[in-house]
């Protein structure tokens, strides 16, 4: 087994244990050499270095909510989901005997990272016409959480990815059309509505349904209601 195959997974049982079940190895270059500076992934010393994108399906979700229960402190957290996501990516490379950087996906500039299109790049999930990522077996029921960049030569060989929006006849980008129109408003009524038109488009894809999230992990995911959070530890 190559060094970067072993590494990357050991990084992937990790982060699995609390809910980050999708991991995805790639060479950080494959990224790096097609964006702009400001969105480049962090120097660890070798520009081929071992990058793993950290992803996950609803999977995440009973792991949250059982880190609520154990911890219901965590619900009044600045961002309880982001606050465990990010706890969970540390836990998983801490453990590494070679020089690390992460990246969260919520991170703000100039931490920032293009993590759509680096799920393109690698591999992992295409970049479709409605513009979310869709995974081969998940479709667009995955979130892109973390890159770890590793200080180890990473993959040579970039995998293929089968572009599943040719041909198809879905009206996700119809969907997401009326989405962006509908989050136009200033109205307060708009706004408190207008999540429903944006999981419209994420539901138009039929790439992966049966992988959908449970009606709570939906409502949270794009209201970040904690009354959510409050039902679920106390149920």
């Amino acid at each position: 087994m190559t060094p970067w195959r072993a590494i990357a997974d050991g990084i992937a049982q990790r982060a699995a244990a609390a809910g980050l079940d999708l991991a995805h190895p790639l060479n950080a270059a494959w990224y790096d050499d097609v964006v702009e500076p400001t969105w480049a992934l962090p120097d660890v010393g070798r520009r081929d270095a071992l990058a793993v994108l950290l992803a996950s399906s609803r999977a995440l979700w009973p792991r949250f909510v059982a880190a609520l229960r154990r911890e219901p402190a965590r619900i009044e957290s600045p961002d309880p989901l982001d606050d465990y996501v990010g706890d969970a990516v540390l836990a998983a490379v801490r453990p590494l005997g070679e020089r690390w950087e992460v990246r969260l996906a919520h991170e703000p500039p100039p931490r920032r990272i293009a993590i759509q299109r680096l799920a393109h790049l690698a591999g992992f999930a295409f970049l479709g016409s409605g513009f979310l990522n869709v995974h081969p077996t998940f479709g667009p029921w995955i979130a892109l959480r973390a890159v770890v960049v590793v200080d180890v030569p990473g993959p040579a060989t970039r995998p293929s990815l089968a572009d599943p929006c040719g041909g198809c006849t879905a009206s996700c980008v119809a969907a997401r059309e009326r989405a962006l129109a509908a989050s136009g408003g200033t109205g307060e009524a708009e706004l408190r509505e207008s999540w429903r038109v944006w999981l419209a488009a994420r539901e138009a894809c039929p790439v992966g349904a049966a992988h959908r999230y449970d009606d709570a992990q939906i409502r949270y995911t794009y209201t970040k209601d904690r009354g959510v959070l409050r039902a679920l530890v106390a149920s």
